[in-house]
């Protein structure tokens, strides 16, 4: 075992002050302080005194402390103060409240007109030692509301309580809207009740705790009960493995959580009480005053049970001890919602690990039941007493942040029967939660794409994979394993993910709110699930001990765990195979078409599908990610998207690869609004469709939305056509009234590893750096820096070709960077009225077929306009349609109702395969998220000539027309319907 090095010269002299060092988050400082006095507009009913304490305090050092014998009232008359808050929408009243002896009764709290009316009113229930928070909105306070003339607040003593002492501290009167998830806990479980939305499920901790099991304690067998140590001593290996970082082994960890412990001044009081540093949600912590938020209690716990558990010294267990106490105390407890609690999963999941390495002392010292009832609360192990409901949004937070605390509590339970109910309870609920879930809630759908924040998320769908994986782990072989079902739905899901990443890194369009950077591939320990859900056995009938598609793919991903590894040698798996064809996911309006070691990602975005994801410090610049974007990735040993060119220093934000834009200034393509955009696309009709498997399209149709530096009532038409290698893009109606900068479609930009990097335009070889290259022509080859070959055809503008040093923003900091690039577009000038193009890519192509293609191309493009673009590829016979509006043609396909996508082709015996799809899903409730499943939307195609079905398809009626044959198609969750043909 690795010893951990206590202290290092060099880290403890580089560490900064960790609370002054930090920036503050939006911290949220009180209005009212009792730090020098105690404001005028505090007056005491009888029987009741008011002080200044430093026996407890929230902010500062000192708190307001009140006694009062029964009955009594406090009272805050200030009008002004007041009635400023209520004129405020959505504002309320925020207060933190220490309470020594917990009680059975309710504080209540009275908001009165200068008449004596209660317009306003709630109870804080008093059940609890410690501090709890008091956040509620006005709006959620009982009562009839009809004034808002407010003159005073009265706090009354609570019934059937003879005497007894409070702690009031952080008091605010808010001036500014409450946030939306203001958590309902054990002291106001109806808070927070007029949301147009469900909870989040960060602020529901306290209505599951409503729950009861439906399962019964039973008495355990001895397999129960091995089952149970099997599934303990699988944890241990779990936290012992993610100890390996160098983070914990370099002499850092334990210096830090010293510095932290020493700053935060955390001792117990001569009453057996703690007291240090207060103790805040994210949203309220003010770090630079030295206050602590979860993450810092995470820190100091993980290290002081790192310490003992690496090096068995015992030294820091006390602090340990305390540290827990002082959390309890500070309102880390059970019952709690500490205001808002939105988002805590991601700093208390250390926590969790330090908890279990010190079991055994936290049992030794008799806490195991506090601890544990605290542990379980806020994981929200008691959702798991009843079955997972179907529905229930924001599934990735979940699993990624709590699942793993989940099962630590589970298993830390205080009683063997306890922790088996809890463990088939968490089985149960995680088999219900593998399910597709309707709409664009989070969870996974039925293409298999990962849904989070409403739209497909590969950032954050590693991270939930990987704490699946490590569930699979754990329970392997036990009674505990997911269902055969949620196992299929999760291997969808891994390797739909697996299929839109080359190796293991996916393409800007769906970068979200994280381009170009390390969070753009998928990580060691989701690798790794691959392999520990192929370990739960076989589903594809192969007869082998594991899956053998989920290991091979484990393989080909280069999973780290040695184990496996072996297994799978063992059970004679090889690495599988890289995927080839196109793949089509619509919950994305995606498509992703690969063959050999390269990938393109073709990104558009509609009604229901987001472009991209925005915030004021992160991808301030990717407004263009999915404007029917099409990178390619397929270069580096191994491939990666910076070997093949996409690198974030010096990147032009305006040139994505295949996009049609409106090239802006950093500022004016910088975030236009303070908070999150997530632009959506007024028109339904874009995305992808594939035929039997292996080529594709991508159908885009946009209008720019009247957003501020946006260019309102922009429009193109565009569509990428994939035939094995060869990518056919057209664009018509790109249309807008943007005077002041230029319209551009971007064919490539790449990032130059060597400035002399040779290009080829137009049969001519340049090394040159810089170079801007604009050749003329009907039909000009050039030739990219990765190995791919363009023909521009009949340009509606100027081709420029480039290789130059660039200077750009980095999209969180804004700080501009350089980097040398070689990059082609086509300029359509200001202001352009109906323009197009038309080029093909032919990626990686050989010499041989590069000399065959420079005297002609593959491919004839039938049609190009605002109505359908149509285009027959040659080698394989395919004819695809993109029909924007209602189409009429002259070929076999007479005609296809608008908003449509086919493709056909006719095989050497006479017969048709064909698809038809619409990406649009459906769905007609608009907005963040909605729960609406995708409803079934019917497409017409009429054909020349009289045809049949070769077998029956329950999505397609086949019919007599006229002179010809009309095919009714019921498409549904954006994905092609695919059949055969054949004539009468």
């Amino acid at each position: 075992m690795t010893k951990l090095l206590l202290y290092g010269a060099s880290a403890a002299l580089g560490l900064l002050s960790l609370f002054g060092s930090l920036t503050a988050q939006a911290a949220i400082d009180a209005k009212i302080t009792f730090e020098t006095e105690i404001p005028k507009a505090f007056v005491c009913g009888e029987n009741s005194t008011i002080e200044l304490s430093d026996r407890h305090f929230k902010d500062g050092r000192q708190s307001l402390h009140w006694s009062w014998t029964a009955p009594s009232t406090l009272r805050y008359n200030d009008f002004g103060e007041l009635i400023s808050s209520f004129r405020v929408k959505g504002a309320g009243i925020m207060l933190w409240i220490y309470n020594p002896v917990a009680a059975d009764a309710d504080l209540h709290f009275a908001f009165e007109t200068p008449t004596g009316e209660i317009p306003y009113h709630f109870d804080f229930h008093l059940d609890f030692t410690g501090w709890r928070a008091c956040w509620i909105k006005y709006n959620d306070m009982p009562g009839d509301h009809a004034s808002q003339q407010i003159s005073r607040l009265t706090i009354s003593t609570p019934e059937g309580v003879a005497s007894g002492e409070l702690f009031l501290d952080r008091l605010t009167f808010a001036r500014t809207k409450l946030h939306d998830q203001i958590t309902p806990d054990q002291q106001i479980p109806d808070n927070n009740c007029h949301l147009t939305r469900a909870l989040w499920h960060w602020a529901r901790l306290w209505e599951w705790e409503q729950y009861e099991y439906d399962i019964p304690l039973q008495e355990l067998t001895p397999e129960q009960k091995q089952q149970l140590d099997l599934v303990k001593s699988r944890i241990d290996a779990i936290v012992e493995a993610n100890m390996s970082s160098t983070n914990y082994i370099n002499g850092t960890i334990i210096p830090r959580a010293l510095k932290t412990f020493g700053a935060a001044a955390i001792r117990r009081t001569a009453d057996g009480g703690v007291i240090g540093a207060p103790l805040l949600s994210n949203d309220e912590c003010n770090r630079p005053k030295g206050e602590l938020r979860l993450d810092d209690i995470e820190n100091m716990l993980n290290a002081f049970a790192l310490n003992n558990y690496i090096n068995r010294d015992k030294k820091y267990d006390d602090d340990f001890f305390l540290v827990m106490d002082h959390a309890i105390d500070q309102g880390f407890a059970f019952g709690h919602g500490n205001g808002t609690n939105h988002h805590y999963g991601y700093n208390v999941r250390k926590i969790y690990d330090a908890m279990w390495l010190m079991r055994d002392e936290i049992a030794a010292r008799g806490k195991t039941d506090e601890y544990v009832r605290t542990l379980a609360y806020w994981s929200g192990l008691s959702e798991t007493r009843h079955p997972y409901v179907y529905g229930r949004d924001e599934l990735l937070d979940s699993w990624h942040t709590l699942l793993m605390p989940k099962l630590i509590s589970a298993l830390m339970l205080p009683t063997e029967a306890e922790q088996y109910r809890a463990m088939t309870g968490l089985s149960r609920w995680l088999s219900g939660s593998l399910d597709f879930t309707p709409g664009t809630i989070g969870g996974i759908k039925v293409d298999g794409t990962t849904f989070h924040h409403g739209g497909l998320y590969p950032a954050y769908s590693t991270g939930a994979f990987a704490m699946l994986g490590y569930y699979c782990k754990a329970v392997e072989g036990t009674d505990f394993v997911p269902t055969e079902q949620a196992r299929r739905t999760l291997k969808l899901a891994l390797l739909t993910m697996a299929r839109y990443t080359n190796l293991r890194d996916w393409g800007i369009g769906i970068a979200g709110r994280h381009p170009l950077n390390k969070n753009g591939r998928i990580p060691d320990p989701d690798v790794n699930a691959f392999g520990y859900l192929a370990a739960l056995g076989d589903l594809t009938g192969s007869g082998k001990g594991v899956d053998p598609e989920l290991a091979g793919a484990y393989l080909r991903l280069k999973g780290t765990d040695k184990q496996l590894n072996a297994r799978f040698k063992k059970e004679g798996v090889s690495e599988g195979a890289t995927p080839s064809g196109f793949f089509v996911y619509n919950y994305g309006a995606l498509g992703i078409h690969r063959r050999g070691d390269w990938m393109v990602t073709l990104k558009a975005y509609n009604s229901d599908v987001w472009c991209s994801e925005i915030y004021t410090r992160d991808n301030r610049y990717g407004r263009y990610q999915s404007y029917g974007t099409a990178p390619i990735i397929g270069s580096g040993s191994p491939v990666t998207a910076a070997e093949s060119g996409f690198v974030q220093e010096g990147w032009d934000w305006n040139r994505m690869p295949g996009a049609t834009t409106i090239h802006l200034p950093w500022e004016l393509l910088d975030s236009p609004r303070p908070g999150t955009l997530m632009e959506r696309n007024p028109e339904r009709f874009s995305g992808a469709s594939s035929l039997e498997g292996r080529n594709g399209i991508l159908a885009f149709q946009f209008v720019e939305r009247d957003y501020k530096n946006f260019t309102p009532g922009a429009t193109a038409r565009k569509s990428v056509f994939c035939f094995d290698n060869r990518l056919v893009f057209l664009g018509s109606g790109i249309d807008n009234d943007n005077t002041t900068y230029p319209t551009e479609t971007t064919l490539f930009q790449l990032q130059l590893t060597d400035p002399g990097e040779q290009m080829e335009v137009g049969g001519e070889f340049y090394t040159d750096f810089p170079l801007h290259v604009t050749p003329d022509g009907d039909r000009i080859a050039l030739a990219d820096t990765k190995g791919n070959f363009y023909v521009v055809r009949n340009a509606a503008g100027t081709l420029h070709v480039l290789k130059q040093e660039q200077s750009a923003p980095n999209d969180k900091t804004r700080q501009l960077k350089k980097g040398n690039f070689a990059t082609a577009y086509i300029d359509h000038g200001r202001a352009p009225k109906q323009a197009g193009y038309e080029y093909v890519v032919y990626v990686q192509p050989s010499n041989k077929e590069i000399n065959r293609l420079l005297k002609k191309d593959e491919y004839q493009v039938i049609r190009r306009d605002n109505t359908a673009h149509v285009v027959k590829d040659l080698p394989t016979g395919i004819t695809g349609y993109v029909c924007f509006e209602k189409y009429a043609g002259d070929g076999l396909v007479r005609g296809v109702t608008a908003e449509t996508i086919v493709m056909e082709r006719t095989a050497e015996d006479g017969t048709v395969v064909m698809s038809v799809c619409t990406p649009d899903l459906g769905i007609t409730e608009k907005g963040y998220t909605t729960r609406q499943e995708s409803q079934p939307l019917l497409k017409e195609v009429r054909l020349d000539g009289a045809w049949e079905l070769t077998a029956e398809n329950p999505a397609v009626e086949c019919a007599p027309s006229d002179a010809g044959t009309l095919l009714k198609v019921t498409c549904r969750h954006g994905q092609p319907v695919e059949f055969h043909l054949i004539k009468k």
